[in-house]
């Protein structure tokens, strides 16, 4: 029996108390990012889902700003030589909708995948993820101050 070796990954959190900082933690996790990964990001409404992604988009195009694909389903950034795609499934329902909006395609061709809300869509991503998963889940925190804050998890699915 060959020697096996597994890797465990431990989900890692964070906090930010600015947008800002959300984008800051979001370039520091983009520099283990591969071309083929697929990046899945849930949390409530105004928890900085869009934010985290134009951290991600920022670290492989420079000053690129990603803009919510909340309308338009998907939006598309070429940055040198990895092709992101950045989905937003608020309003899909079920898998024939993903299958419409491109999602298996990005996946399928290797490109960078990063999708908003996919808990809205109940299947096992990891199926159809050609490099590695990650699941980040940010939630808000409120102080008695009134002041919010981000708890920002990110989880390495195998």
């Amino acid at each position: 029996m060959p020697d096996v070796k597994l890797q465990k990954f431990e989900p890692e959190s964070f906090e930010s108390d600015s947008p800002r900082n959300t984008e800051l933690i979001a370039e520091e996790f983009a520099k283990r990012l591969k071309p083929s990964d697929f990046i899945a990001l849930n949390g409530p409404l105004g928890a900085g889902k869009t934010k985290f992604t134009s951290g991600i988009i920022r670290f492989f195009c420079g000053d690129t700003i990603a803009a919510s694909p909340t309308y338009s389903i998907m939006n598309n950034y070429r940055c040198g030589g990895i092709n992101i795609n950045h989905f937003d499934f608020y309003r899909l329902k079920n898998v024939c909708d993903l299958e419409n909006c491109g999602f298996f395609d990005s996946l399928e061709s290797g490109n960078m995948t990063i999708a908003e809300w996919t808990d809205t869509v109940k299947i096992d991503y990891r199926k159809y993820a050609a490099g590695n998963y990650y699941s980040i889940n940010i939630g808000i925190i409120r102080s008695k101050k009134n002041k919010e804050k981000r708890n920002i998890k990110i989880e390495k699915i195998l």
